[in-house]
């Protein structure tokens, strides 16, 4: 069974801070009208459905919370609709600022009586707060009690307003919270992304600490070349997918078991990261690079997931 872990879904402009998310746009964009920002920013999930047709077996829908900086906030309501629309296909987690007051009630909330199964994509550049800030905290004390694990976004970030600080993102924040929560799961977002190696540690340091490898065949080049092999690989395919794959593997002794498939859709689409994942071995045959075992790359697209969102297990 496939279960992509890291997707998407929202809508403009209903889920977006105009003023926010022209920040964040290059200054040639920022003159746009409306219908072309739809076009670009618009992402309902039904292209996704038909991506996923015959691809992958689920989705977990993750959300936003960052009104004052993406500029895009969705509602868990509209999460939890989209997800009861296709409940055979769709899973989701609920998102909220943490360090904003009330967050721990509507996390609960969306456990108890919307059918939430975790929490995120949380991002601390978001709230332009550390992730291991005491203000958060009642927020993974509720998620630790419910069993629900978090869905957190540490590393960097592509946020343009200069207002918006990446120091934020800090991964060794993390260490404070699974050694302050023992019993939550945690999932590092995109390996985290760009800073692989402090990611890798947490995972063999910590038994509740997981990473997700979404975004990374995008940003690494590696799915684009399979989109359309005209495109230039202006990006490292070593670097930002093969390396981090290797490094983890190499330095986590229970690896196999601590990385889980996501496609982070719409960047990422399904069918070709999942080509990008099991071709893996093709790209470091032809360097002369370590082989990852089949068994392994199985492991992160068929198994590890149950180890983390196990309400769905």
């Amino acid at each position: 069974m496939i279960v992509d872990c890291h997707v998407h879904t929202w809508r403009y402009p209903d889920h977006f801070n105009k003023e926010a998310m022209l920040a964040n746009q290059p200054e040639r964009r920022r003159a746009w009208p409306d219908e072309k920002f739809k076009l670009l920013l618009d992402q309902p999930i039904d292209p996704y459905l038909e991506l996923m047709k015959g691809v992958v077996d689920r989705a977990i829908i993750v959300g936003q919370s960052a009104w004052h900086t993406s500029g895009v906030a969705v509602p868990n309501d509209y999460l939890a609709g989209v997800a009861k629309q296709h409940t055979d296909r769709l899973s989701w987690c609920c998102c909220v600022d943490p360090v904003q007051p009330g967050s721990a009630d509507e996390v609960a909330r969306c456990v108890k009586e919307l059918g939430a199964i975790g929490v995120g994509e949380l991002n601390p550049i978001q709230w332009q707060a550390y992730a291991n800030d005491p203000r958060a905290y009642p927020v993974y004390e509720v998620c630790q009690s419910l069993d629900v694990p978090i869905v957190l976004h540490v590393g960097g970030t592509s946020h343009m307003d200069t207002r918006v600080r990446m120091k934020y993102g800090d991964v060794l924040a993390v260490d404070d919270i699974a050694i302050d929560f023992p019993h939550l799961r945690i999932v590092i977002c995109h390996l985290g992304y760009p800073k692989y190696e402090e990611a890798a540690f947490l995972v063999q340091k910590h038994e509740n600490v997981f990473a997700d490898i979404s975004y990374l065949p995008s940003v690494s080049g590696l799915e684009r070349t399979i989109i359309s092999k005209h495109m230039p690989v202006v990006n490292f395919p070593y670097l930002h997918y093969a390396y981090p794959l290797l490094y983890c593997l190499s330095q986590v002794y229970s690896g196999v078991d601590k990385l889980i498939f996501g496609t982070d859709w719409g960047v990422s689409r399904p069918r070709e990261t999942i080509a990008v994942l099991m071709g893996i071995n093709d790209y470091l045959r032809k360097y002369d690079l370590p082989l990852i075992p089949d068994s392994t790359l199985e492991k992160i697209l068929h198994e590890n997931w149950k180890r983390v969102f196990t309400k769905i297990a």
